[in-house]
């Protein structure tokens, strides 16, 4: 990131900050002279954040200037793998021999757990996958309405904070496989029996599809979100059976606006603590099961113990967790 009155910074990669903001002055503070400077170094920029940051955005800068994309945030935020795998997409294509800026606001479930450590750990894993690419990229944080433990999750995964002037190295930053290993530490079963519980083996992975599918038409998911998730645990049911050790088990919660589809196996558990987190190579031969649940559902965390246990989250687009 640069300031007004600082040289050029070289080429080097990622530059990853969080602005955490207890005001719309302090948001704008930062936001304007990020934006006007790619403006003026001809760096395309994507800003998508909260409505009212947009419009205040809109206002200071007369309009979209040539080369900004303005967008409300859900407009822009999708799954977090999706939206990861989006933005790196267009940073690959607006780069070219240059840098570009982006300016992002994820739109936090702060109802749901399992969706809160899933943002979590996208911005720490954004600094792995976004290494090396010429981009400076904001995340902001609204510590008015923010509960405390998210706000603490951007110093943990951003390596600077930004300030209407300079920036500075977050004290509490951690490198990326450490933050998702305590994350992971912290994962639980649902409350309370689940709904359903199927033994299966490879021969019965159409009843997995089957009962997740009916179940997930009946707790309020649209159809092409119940075979979104039934396709995401049958991927991950097909690892337990053929990677795990039996039994292989799918167990179902269903809560309000949300199904919960845990599987589990008695395995030696996934020993990569960002598993599924990367686009695997086209040319590759397996390693997409946990990537593409990623890629299709609002959260997806692995809990390793006496076996292996994989759990995904789908909620309805209208449901209050879905923040």
């Amino acid at each position: 990131m640069q300031y007004e009155g600082e040289a050029s910074a070289p080429d080097t990669g990622l530059s990853h900050s969080a602005l955490i903001y207890g005001s719309d002055d302090e948001f704008m503070d930062v936001a304007v002279p990020f934006v006007e400077q790619g403006i003026a170094a001809s760096e395309p920029a994507l800003v998508s954040v909260r409505n009212g940051n947009v419009e205040n955005l809109r206002a200071a800068l007369g309009g979209e200037p040539e080369g900004v994309t303005l967008l409300a945030a859900d407009e822009w935020y999708e799954t977090s793998a999706r939206t990861r795998d989006k933005g790196a997409r267009w940073i690959e294509e607006m780069a070219g021999a240059g840098r570009v800026r982006l300016l992002g606001e994820p739109p936090w479930a702060t109802g749901n757990d399992a969706q809160v450590r899933d943002w979590a750990r996208h911005e720490s894993v954004t600094n792995v996958a976004y290494a090396g690419l010429g981009v400076d990229f904001i995340c902001a944080f609204d510590e008015r309405e923010l509960p405390a433990e998210i706000v603490e999750h951007a110093r943990r995964t951003h390596p600077t904070l930004a300030g209407p002037r300079d920036h500075d190295s977050s004290e509490g930053y951690e490198e990326p496989h450490q933050f998702c290993r305590r994350l992971n530490s912290r994962v639980e079963r649902p409350d309370g029996e689940p709904a359903t519980v199927l033994d299966f083996d490879l021969t019965d992975l159409h009843r997995v599809r089957r009962l997740v599918t009916s179940m997930a038409v009946a707790s309020g998911l649209s159809g092409a979100r119940a075979d979104e998730l039934a396709l995401a645990v049958n991927e991950i049911a097909s690892n337990a059976v053929v990677h795990g050790r039996p039994p292989a088990t799918l167990r179902i919660w269903e809560r309000a606006g949300e199904l919960i589809c845990e599987v589990s196996d008695a395995g030696e558990g996934i020993k990569d603590v960002l598993a599924g987190q990367f686009t695997p190579p086209s040319d590759g031969i397996g390693g997409r099961g946990i990537w593409l649940a990623r890629m299709l559902c609002d959260a997806v965390e692995i809990r390793n113990g006496t076996g292996c246990t994989v759990s995904v989250h789908a909620s309805a687009p209208d449901s209050p967790q879905t923040g």
